[in-house]
């Protein structure tokens, strides 16, 4: 049941009360007629009370939605590491003045 009509059924359900209570509350004074804030009430509780279950709407028939589909395939990223891997590196050499150059280190 939505919000909105929880607080329409609480909304009509206490100015229900709230009305029988005033329209009982004279009647109540009265010693002959007591069976008539009874019936009153009894009246009010049952018409308030269709009002209420009224407000439903009947059965409710919800759309059934087969299984959802499996999700898409992850592709992960691979790398190809030849079976082959060369022995040479390469290694960083320093020249008679201190400068850096690179150079291919190969393993007899």
């Amino acid at each position: 049941m939505s919000v909105f009509r929880m607080s329409m059924s609480a909304g009509l359900v206490a100015a229900l009360i709230g009305g029988s209570l005033m329209a009982t509350a004279p009647a109540a004074e009265a010693h002959d007629r007591f069976w008539g804030g009874v019936a009153a009430g009894a009246v009010g509780g049952i018409v308030g009370s269709a009002i209420v279950n009224g407000m439903d709407g009947g059965p409710r028939y919800y759309r059934s939605y087969g299984p959802p589909p499996p999700p898409p395939p992850v592709y992960y990223r691979t790398y190809y590491r030849p079976v082959y891997v060369s022995p040479c590196h390469f290694e960083r050499r320093y020249d008679e003045w201190g400068n850096s150059y690179r150079v291919q280190v190969c393993p007899r």
